[in-house]
């Protein structure tokens, strides 16, 4: 049976002055190896729960476990540090006065990684991050994107056990966002534990083996990636493919006449989304169109993915796992 590496059990956090909780009696376990996804909308308690398990913050009551350390313990949390690896969104992770180099020649001493082979660390993860090129630029004149990849590389140096990563593609572009994705596989085949937040639901359903979403700081669903689906009932959406761009001023029209109706742009087509539409929907959605002088290209009916079942659960904080 597999140990867990992590592990929170009824983690609760009331800030001083805030009527409800930021976080309330959560409780998960991580394994060596896996991968979960913690989803949720700004505010739902995420990062809180980040920084309680690194032990940036205390909690109210509960407690969270690395390699059996209680990371609000200081002496313990110490301990439980050389396992761990994070990136922060929205937190300063790395120097912008250092390069690439010198950062992580600064985080990987401090990890105590012996000398020589800290040098080989570093050579290892600017290869493998792209970030040769710039190795000794000072990091304050990257972009976003390049300086999360670097923070990342820093995080990673003195090879931790587990990574806590918060929004790990956020500023990245395509093909920098490929590559993470590619990384994170790679270290969870290596039996590394990984915990990331995101707000794309697309990259949770690829990489996580588990997902735990969160709302208003309570767990309302957790399980396996594959069987998530399976605690709801089955939906289908329709979507209504246009061969133009609806003009910006039709698009709140058409949200808020037709309910949970979502309009987005393919490049130079418009796709309406409308998940749990009956026949008598579409069709007063045919008219509506018509009448705006809009031509429907084409209606195709499909299973509801994961970001539509995660907005329907928002809409029903009832329902839990």
């Amino acid at each position: 049976m597999t140990t867990s590496i992590v592990e929170l059990h009824n983690l609760t956090k009331i800030y001083k002055g805030k009527p409800e909780p930021a976080v309330s009696d959560v409780s998960f376990a991580l394994q060596p190896g896996e991968i979960i996804a913690l989803l949720g909308p700004n505010g739902a308690g995420k990062t809180t729960t980040i920084k309680m398990l690194l032990g940036l913050i205390a909690p109210t009551s509960g407690q969270a476990l690395v390699c059996g350390y209680d990371t609000a313990v200081p002496w313990q949390r110490q301990r439980a540090m050389s396992h761990l690896g994070a990136v922060l969104e929205g937190a300063r992770n790395i120097y912008w006065r250092l390069s690439p180099t010198a950062n992580l020649r600064y985080f990987g001493t401090l990890r105590g990684v012996p000398k020589r082979e800290l040098a080989q660390r570093i050579d290892f993860w600017l290869s493998r991050l792209d970030l040769q090129d710039v190795a000794h630029k000072e990091v304050r004149f990257f972009s976003r994107g390049m300086q999360q990849k670097v923070a990342i590389a820093a995080a990673l140096v003195h090879e931790p056990d587990i990574l806590l990563l918060d929004e790990p593609t956020l500023g990245l572009d395509v093909q920098a966002a490929r590559l993470m994705e590619s990384v994170i596989l790679e270290l969870a085949e290596q039996g590394k534990a990984i915990l990331l937040t995101t707000h794309t639901m697309a990259l949770a359903e690829r990489l996580a083996s588990c997902i735990l979403i969160m709302n208003a700081g309570m767990t309302i669903a957790h399980g396996a990636t594959s069987a998530l689906r399976h605690q709801f009932p089955k939906e289908t959406a329709v979507e209504v493919w246009l061969d133009e761009v609806m003009a910006g001023e039709d698009v709140p029209w058409f949200e808020k006449g037709h309910a949970n109706l979502k309009v987005a742009y393919q490049k130079e087509a418009t796709v309406l989304t409308w998940q749990g539409a009956s026949q008598s929907d579409i069709l007063q959605l045919f008219d509506d169109l018509d009448t705006n002088g809009y031509v429907v290209n084409r209606i195709e009916r499909r299973e509801a993915n994961l970001e539509e079942l995660f907005l329907r659960l928002l809409e029903e904080p009832s329902v839990t796992a």
